[in-house]
This record gives structure tokens, sequence and C-alpha cells, in this order.
């Protein structure tokens, strides 16, 4: 059966088609007769209520804002779960690129014996790469030719060759590694009356602090004895250290308190002949960390007199700050998630505005032989559409300011924005002139322009965040904001904000699909 109906005068011919489902649309032509379209029914109607026209422009701006709603808060998160994902992963990976994944020592940082043996055990070990044993402890810097503290550093006392194994230390250091017999010692033994134990390596931020450059000496506290004089107070017994070069890793902790010394020279400040306190050790994945640990304590066969081992993984050791990281994402994802929902809230009062404005052409079809099935679908495209259309514009928005903001390409001078001001000009030249208004050719030429414009604008203006400029570089150890792109996240942000904005669309289509023939034709 088919049935012909003249949609509100619009000199369209619409005949809906019972078997099919679809609804015939037919340009009327004296001379030719109708010019036939087949639609789906459908998505025909709801076509038709996206289109602005004067009666229907409050409810069509409503319907950009909600488009607009969707894609800023699609794109807000996208790009600041980017921003998170960089900053955890830039952090991660320059932990790992000079710290050791597994840290072994007795739970008291007590000293221990045969450290090589154990150091051969623990590298036997599949997965495992490299050991290296160290002395880890703090003292204090003294003032040259004084008795007062300058500062308190934290002195590693290594094996250079197995220790570039596991952090590969030497890569960060400006200066020598030749903690024994380097230049600067032989000419400090050569001209200073004072013995030299050995070379140390200063962090590059802590020399600064205490205003050393290379070929200093700097003289170490090793321990308190009686004064020779007066037994009632404490004097410093000191050993002289001269600075062969600087640790520049980027990593706060590091460049600010750390000084590296060889370990025999920190075994014989310290009395600790044939011992150390610490085995640092590198593997095939970080990831593997907490299994190995476990392994890593067996293997190093510690008697119950010696103590109890404790092996510490990266993860243990900064596990606040990435803790304090992944808090920041759920939050920012449950805000994110909270604009997605305000946007959806728009689509709803779209919909329910556009219900109201429709009542009579609901009470039309509907006694035209259209099912409550056939009404909620088109309520359902409708909104299906806006969200879909405020999804895609996010996604695309969020991924190209992730690039802008990750590209360290040149960019043009701020004087590019002026390119703006032609589709200005044009789009005040269009609203004075009728003639110009009538004419498609133009508003298509200047929405060509106006995107072009948009675009050159945010090449300009989006550029990489320095964090140095921030002042933010020493607190993430970074010069510059990173961004990952986590593609995964974006699919799901994608799925669950088109889930939202069609959850939003089941009352405004129930409550459309619920209105009366009868009285919806009479509705004013």
């Amino acid at each position: 059966m088919k049935l012909c109906l003249k949609w509100h005068n619009l000199s369209l011919l619409y005949i809906w088609n019972d078997a099919q489902g679809t609804i015939v649309k037919s340009s009327w032509n004296d001379a030719q007769g109708p010019i036939v379209k087949n639609m789906k029914f459908e998505w025909f109607v709801a076509s038709r209520y996206l289109r602005s026209r004067r009666k229907q422009s409050f409810i069509s701006i409503i319907s950009v804002i909600s488009i607009g709603g969707v894609a800023l808060g699609v794109a807000t998160v996208i790009l600041v779960i980017a921003v998170l994902d960089g900053v955890e992963h830039g952090l991660k990976d320059r932990f790992l690129s000079n710290e050791a994944h597994v840290v072994l020592s007795l739970i008291d940082y007590g000293f221990f014996k045969d450290y090589q043996k154990r150091t051969e055990r623990i590298e036997a070990l599949d997965d495992v790469v490299a050991a290296s044993p160290a002395i880890w402890t703090q003292t204090g810097v003294f003032r040259e030719r004084t008795d007062t503290i300058q500062d308190v550093i934290i002195i590693k006392g290594i094996d250079p060759a197995q220790e570039d194994k596991v952090t590969g230390f030497s890569t960060y250091v400006d200066g020598s590694t030749d903690f024994l017999n380097s230049e600067h010692i032989k000419k400090a033994r050569f001209i200073r009356d004072e013995t030299i134990t050995g070379g140390i390596i200063l962090g590059g931020r802590l020399a600064a602090r205490l205003g050393i450059i290379k070929g200093d000496v700097l003289r170490l506290l090793v321990k308190l004895e009686r004064h020779p004089v007066n037994e009632a107070m404490l004097a410093p017994d000191l050993a002289n250290f001269v600075v062969i070069g600087f640790y520049e890793s980027e990593m706060e902790f590091y460049d600010n308190n750390l000084g590296l010394i060889h370990i025999n020279s920190a075994q014989k400040l310290y009395d600790a002949e044939n011992r150390a306190n610490t085995i640092f050790v590198r593997l095939t994945d970080a990831e593997l960390a907490p299994r190995i640990a476990t392994r890593i304590e067996d293997v190093a066969g510690f008697t119950v007199l010696e103590g109890m081992p404790n092996a510490i993984t990266w993860m243990e050791r900064q596990a606040p700050l990435f803790s304090a990281l992944r808090l920041e994402k759920i939050a920012t994802i449950i805000i994110e998630v909270l604009i997605i929902l305000v946007a959806s809230f728009n689509i709803a009062s779209t919909l329910i505005m556009t219900v109201m404005e429709k009542t009579k052409d609901v009470g039309t079809l509907r006694t035209l032989g259209s099912s409550r099935g056939n009404i909620m679908r088109i309520f359902m495209i409708q909104g299906s559409v806006i969200g879909s259309l405020g999804t895609m514009l996010g996604t695309a928005l969020g991924l190209v300011l992730c690039w802008l903001l990750s590209s360290n390409a040149v960019r043009p001078s701020y004087w590019y924005l002026l390119v703006l001001l032609v589709p200005i000009l044009l789009q005040f030249l269009i609203a004075s002139q009728h003639a110009l208004r009538s004419k498609g050719g133009w508003k298509f030429a200047v929405g060509v322009l106006w995107l072009i414009g948009i675009g050159v604008f945010f090449y300009s203006v989006v550029r990489p965040i320095s964090f140095v400029d921030l002042g933010l570089s020493q607190i993430y150890q970074m010069h510059q904001m990173p961004i990952r792109v986590n593609w995964v996240f974006v699919i799901f942000i994608n799925v669950l904000s088109l889930i939202i904005c069609w959850l939003a669309t089941l009352y405004p289509a129930w409550q459309a699909a619920n209105l009366k023939p009868v009285e919806a034709l009479q509705h004013e």
C-alpha cells in the first residue's frame, strides 16, 4: 500500500511504502512529473529535523552547542590523558635509563662479605643482564681548610665497569671516569701537600651549589674522633677527593645529591675491606622486577647472622610518584566524562524541544500508519547523529592538538594570523550584500577560507610547552611536556561517548513514541 502526503507545503511529494519501509522523495515537475529518490523513512525524517529552518533555528543552535559540547569533552580527555601518559612514560624511561631495576641490600643497610660471589650468582639468573656491587651511604662535605660542614651528600662507591653495565653512568658524565689515576688526580697530588684518596664525580647541580669546578679538592667526612687535645670534643676525620667530572643525568635527585667514587676508596674510608652494602641489578625487562626480586633474595645466600635480605624493585622506589600520576589520570577521566554527560543533557533537551515542536508531525505520521518504533527511531537517530558528529570532531581536534604539542617543527610567525582577516572581511561583505548571500559559491569559498584561517591559527599558536620556561623541569625531570597518544584509550573514549549520547536519546524518543495521535494532531 502507498500513501501520498504533501508535507507542509514544501512542493515535495512523499510516498510511504509499507512493504519496503522506505519513503519516496519526489521533486514535482509539471513537465516531467515526479523525480523519485528512495530513502529509509526514519533517516529521512531525522535528517529533516536536523536541518535549520526559521521556526527551528533555536533548536538548531542548541544542536550545534550540543555537538560542540561533546567535541570539547572528547578532545579534552584525549589531550589530557595523552599528556599524563607522556609524563608517566617519560619519567619511567628516564628512571629506567640510569637506575637499576632491582636493588639488593640488608634490611638494616649493613655491610656484607663475599659481595663478588653474590654478584656472580645473581648474574647467573635468567633475565638478569648485569649486577653491580656498591657502597651507598651519606656523608658531610667540609669547606676547604675549615671544620664547617658545607652540605650533606650521598656517596656511591662503585666498580666503574660493572656500574656502566647496570646504569650506563659514563654516558651522563662530563669529564673523566678514571677514579684512581685521572689527570686531575695526578696534578692535585703533585701540587698539594694533602693526601689525595681518589677522584669523585659530583652531580652537576650539586657542584654548582657548592661552587666547585673540575680539579677542585672536596673534603668528605669519614668519621668523628676524639680531639687529641680536648677529649671532650669530637674532631672530624676527613678524606680528600679531587673532582674529576660532573654527573648530568637530568634526574633531580642524583644531580642535586650524588657523589660517585671508586668502591675501593669507599671500602678504605669505612673500614669495609672486601665488603659492600648494596648490589644494583639490571634485567632484560624492567616489568619482570617483582618476580626476579624474590629469586635474587634467594640466591644471595645471606645467613641469619648476616641479616635479612631486602630486594627493592624500581616500582617500589618510585611508587609514590606513579601512584600520584595514576590517581591524577583517574580523576581527570572522571571530570572529562562529566563534561560529556553535560553535553549529553544538551542532546536530551534538544530532542525534547524537537518533540514539542514536532508534536503535530508525530500525530500525522502515527495517523498514516507509522509505528511507535518508527517514531522512537527517528529521534534516536537525530540524537545519535549529534553525538557521532561531536565525537568525531572532538577526536580529530584532540589528535591534531596532540600532534601540534609534540611537533618541534619551526612554526610561522604570529603575523601569519592576519590571514584570519580575509574570511572575516568576506563574511561581513556577504552579510551586507543580499545578492552575495543568495550565491552558494561565495558561501563555500568563505567556508574554505575560514578552515584555512583556523588551521593557520592553530599551527601558529599551539606549540610544544617548555617545562624549563614554566620552572617545572626540576619537578618532572624533563625539558618539554611529552605527548603520548594511547590509541586504545582513544577508541574507548569514542565508544563511551557514543553510548552516553545514545542513552541520552532514549527518554525523548520514548516520549515522542507515546504521544497519542488524536491529541498530537490537536496540539497547538
